[in-house]
């Protein structure tokens, strides 16, 4: 190794400038490891930090005892479960929503007729698109003999009475209205 790269050493190693370097190499004599000693009896760089090993393997930094690696491949293993179940969960009340949604149905009737029947979840989206539109338009219709109800596997007896009143009360308002 020439001077030149020994002198690049020592200001990369020693942090020091080119010309401290070149100085302290001339001191040591062209010894390398003698300039470090002369740079850092100077104060112009920092001693080596002492470090300490171990062939313990307690003292190991990747060492982990096997108390504690079962412990926390079972707490891993745990909150792996807690998310299967709740996907589960999610999934399961998602397909009784969409079941409910699909298996049920609006029944609009004119003077007793059948004129549309709508899967639930057709009638929601008309509500989510449109829905001051579709409130006036319900209100309105019942004024003229429209009624509404539902139909489908559950069980919708208070829904579908709701409907009725609405409609007696349509009608109720409809002959006060013919009366006046």
């Amino acid at each position: 190794m020439d001077t030149f790269e020994k002198v690049e050493k020592l200001v990369e190693k020693a942090g020091v400038s080119y010309e401290e370097a070149k100085l302290a190499l001339e001191k040591a004599e062209g010894d390398l490891l003698d300039a470090m000693i002369i740079l850092e009896k100077e104060g112009k760089t920092e001693a080596p930090r002492q470090s300490s090993y171990s062939t313990e393997y307690e003292q190991q930094a990747q060492y982990v005892s096997v108390e504690k690696q079962v412990e926390n491949d079972r707490k891993s293993y745990d909150r792996e479960e807690q998310r299967r179940e709740r996907k589960e969960r999610f999934r399961s009340g998602l397909r009784k929503i969409i079941d409910f949604l699909t298996d049920n149905s609006l029944l609009i009737k004119k003077n007793g007729d059948l004129v549309v029947k709508l899967p639930l979840w057709a009638v929601i989206l008309v509500f989510l698109l449109a829905w001051h539109i579709s409130i006036i338009a319900l209100i309105v219709s019942l004024f003229f003999g429209v009624s509404y109800s539902f139909q489908g596997k559950a069980d919708m007896k208070s829904a579908n009475d709701v409907m009725e009143k609405a409609s007696h009360a349509a009608e109720k308002v409809k002959e006060e209205y013919h009366h006046l």
